[in-house]
């Protein structure tokens, strides 16, 4: 009887290996056999790409995933992957496993779904100007030191003005 073997990862550039899994260890993955389903996810039909497409392609794929994951309220407003990346290591996704990533947003377990919108890092607000206010310059040093100290012996006088 004849078996045949389907192999089981894609054969692809080391080079291209090495980007994916730097991209997902960053995500907390640390298990070889898990950063291979995550490489042939990402992948898909390009197991030829070089590192610089693939890593484009898992960009794409975990944006997606994460703004599945993560709702409307939490994809909005610039640099999702980042703000996913940090929820997703914050809350511990990859105790999970690397396949929640290939499952849809609505079949992810109800706890996970809720450790990450709990986890995503809120914006800073931006910078908005304000007035500076006002300075006083002391041109001598040594000599309001002596005048603090000749204030400090009258009564009812505070030695700061």
């Amino acid at each position: 009887m004849d078996t045949v073997k389907k192999p089981t990862s894609l054969p692809c550039h080391p080079d291209t290996r090495a980007a994916l899994d730097t991209f997902f260890r960053s995500f907390g993955f640390s298990q070889e056999g898990e950063l291979s389903l995550l490489a042939e996810w990402s992948l898909g039909n390009a197991a030829g790409a070089g590192p610089r497409d693939a890593l484009a392609l898992a960009q794409a794929r975990m944006e997606d995933w994460l703004e599945g994951a993560l709702g409307p309220a939490h994809a909005s407003g610039g640099a999702l992957l980042t703000r996913g990346r940090a929820a997703f290591v914050l809350c511990e996704g990859a105790q999970w496993g690397a396949t929640v990533l290939m499952r849809e947003p609505g079949a992810l377990p109800v706890a996970l779904v809720k450790a990450l919108r709990a986890s995503v890092p809120v914006p800073a607000p931006l910078p908005l100007p304000t007035p500076m206010p006002e300075q006083q310059l002391v041109l001598w040093p040594l000599g309001e030191l002596f005048r603090r100290w000749w204030r400090a012996g009258e009564p009812d006088v505070s030695i700061s003005r």
